[in-house]
């Protein structure tokens, strides 16, 4: 699958990466710590990861958002990639590979790694996520666990390869009882913002985009 034009040239890409700590990013919406003093802090963050998974569809590359379920949690209603928290023992991308099975019903084996994007801190939840770029090696039937996923979004990467997608408005953050004027993007109606947008603000700069 790396031998696909664009995938190689996400690899490339992902080789020379800039850190988020010297790169510009316009879609921050409110002031994060570094994961460094992130996991220096009393107690120290908790570790997850995340998979950024790229695959076609009808012949054209796509990723997959879920949406969390309403509860109580930081993150309900939410937009995310699928991952999770590390278990006892486990690396990072063992740990964005097994959620995304859990999660999505893909397993392991299907996935090829490409790459890392920048590890961040997530303040409300108290986690350090590190996202992981992966390619399905064939077309992938999702099948989302409703227990974790209220809904499963495929989305165009050519979406994101473009200028001038970025929104703003205010977001009203529950644990901070704030509001941040934040850039998000428009996710069929949703609102992807916060930890993954910044993820996704990141791949593009890959290719240039920072608006």
């Amino acid at each position: 699958m790396s031998e696909d034009p664009f995938i190689a040239d996400i690899v490339r890409r992902l080789a020379r990466l800039d850190s988020l700590a010297t790169a510009p990013n316009t879609i921050i919406g409110y002031p994060r710590p570094s994961a460094e003093h992130a996991r220096s802090q009393q107690p120290p963050a908790k570790e997850s990861a995340v998979l950024f998974p790229l695959f076609k569809r009808s012949g054209e590359w796509h990723t997959v958002f879920i949406r969390r379920p309403s509860g109580p949690g930081v993150h309900s209603d939410q937009l995310s990639f699928p991952g999770g928290r590390l278990e006892t023992g486990e690396v990072h991308v063992d740990a964005a590979l097994r959620e995304t099975r859990e999660e999505v019903g893909v397993p392991e084996s299907q996935w090829q790694l490409l790459g890392e994007l920048s590890t961040l801190y997530i303040p409300p939840s108290h986690f350090v996520v590190q996202p992981f770029v992966a390619v399905s090696l064939t077309e992938p039937v999702f099948h989302p666990n409703p227990s974790e996923v209220d809904q499963l979004i495929e989305f165009p990467i050519e979406a994101f390869l473009q200028s001038g997608i970025i929104k703003r408005k205010p977001i009203f953050v529950k644990t901070f009882n704030r509001t941040f004027e934040s850039g998000y993007f428009d996710i069929e109606g949703h609102v992807l913002w916060g930890a993954t947008a910044i993820m996704v603000q990141e791949f593009r700069s890959l290719f240039d985009f920072h608006d």
